[in-house]
C-alpha cells in the first residue's frame, strides 16, 4: 500500500475564479452598488419621463400638496414643532 501527501496531487493550473475571486467580488460589487444607487435615484425623482443607457421609463408621479409635507431636522431627528403652514401664531 502506498500512502500519497496531498502535496503530490496534482490539480493543475487554478482557474481565472480561484486566482482572481477577490476581484471579481468587488467589481459585481461595485456594480450592483451602482445599479442600486441609480434606481433608487430614479425612485425618489419627480420626472415623469426618465431615459438612462437603452431604457426608458414614463410614469406618473404623484403630486404633492404643502399640506402634505412635513420639514424635518435632520441633525437631530427631532420632529418640528409647529406646522410648515401655519401663519406662525
Amino acid at each position: 500500500m502506498v500512502s500519497c501527501p496531498v502535496e503530490c496531487l496534482d490539480y493543475g493550473e487554478p482557474d481565472f475564479i480561484e486566482r482572481n475571486g477577490a476581484w471579481v467580488l468587488t467589481v459585481v460589487g461595485v456594480g450592483v452598488g451602482c445599479i442600486g444607487t441609480l434606481l433608487t435615484y430614479f425612485l425618489k425623482s419627480r420626472c415623469s419621463k426618465i431615459a438612462c443607457c437603452g431604457l426608458n421609463c414614463e410614469r406618473d408621479v404623484v403630486k404633492l400638496e404643502p399640506f402634505q409635507i412635513q420639514v424635518m431636522d435632520t441633525s437631530s431627528n427631532r420632529v418640528p414643532t409647529r406646522d410648515v403652514t401655519s401663519s406662525g401664531d
